[in-house]
């Protein structure tokens, strides 16, 4: 089994070399090993980058530069970054990198259908979005912490289009079991800033693949 780094490296050296090493130890299902996606990575900030994961008939090609036609496209300030691998920070972040630590990171994996439902592809939904997305995890005695999402090709904008901001006690909640994300956007304990429509529309997809779960 890899193994996972127990003190910080470069964002490279993640990249390149951890990364391939644990995928290689996935054991893919059908559905996933049919799937093309890239993925792009943009780390900012010292010793940053940028990458493209691609995912094709089950094999994983890194390539050391971000492809502008990436579905999908991951930014983050290396200091957040290092802090939900190695610092526990966030927590709810943190817990999901401490199980793939173990060797148990197909637990993040989404349920599947519930018997008698078909499956239900999540890229096709999110095939519909265009636009760059912030979650925020901010509290008074926390310090910020932000990851940003790129849903679609194109360049990267320099400000994101919408923005979802959680404290840290209901980032903790939702850790912990007590509150559903999805209960949490739909309540307004998520405060939404600026394209709205463009979170109701993620919102749409995420309940229609928690629908597609048995809503689990």
């Amino acid at each position: 089994m890899p193994t996972f780094p127990e003190e910080p490296i470069s964002p490279r050296e993640f990249m390149e070399d951890v990364v391939p090493s644990l995928f290689a130890e996935v054991e893919l299902e059908p559905h996933e090993e049919a799937l093309e996606l890239r993925v792009g990575v943009v780390l900012e900030g010292e010793g940053g980058g940028e990458w493209t994961l691609h995912f094709v008939a089950g094999e994983l090609g890194i390539h050391g530069a971000r492809d502008p036609e990436a579905e999908l496209t991951v930014i983050q300030a290396v200091t957040d970054w290092r802090a939900a691998l190695w610092e526990g920070r966030p927590a709810l972040i943190a817990e999901g990198v401490d199980l793939v630590r173990k060797g148990r990171g197909t637990e993040l994996r989404p349920p599947g259908p519930a018997e008698g439902q078909a499956r239900i592809d999540p890229l096709k939904g999110i095939a519909d979005l265009r636009g760059r997305i912030e979650m925020v995890i901010d509290d008074d005695a926390e310090a910020r912490w932000a990851v940003g999402v790129l849903v679609g090709p194109g360049p990267v904008p320099e400000t994101p289009q919408a923005t979802i901001t959680l404290g840290a006690a209901e980032a903790e909640s939702i850790r912990t079991g007590a509150l559903h994300p999805l209960e949490a956007l739909i309540s307004g304990q998520l405060q939404l800033d600026g394209d709205l429509g463009l979170i109701l529309q993620l919102q749409a997809v995420a309940m229609t693949l928690s629908m597609a779960a048995g809503g689990r």
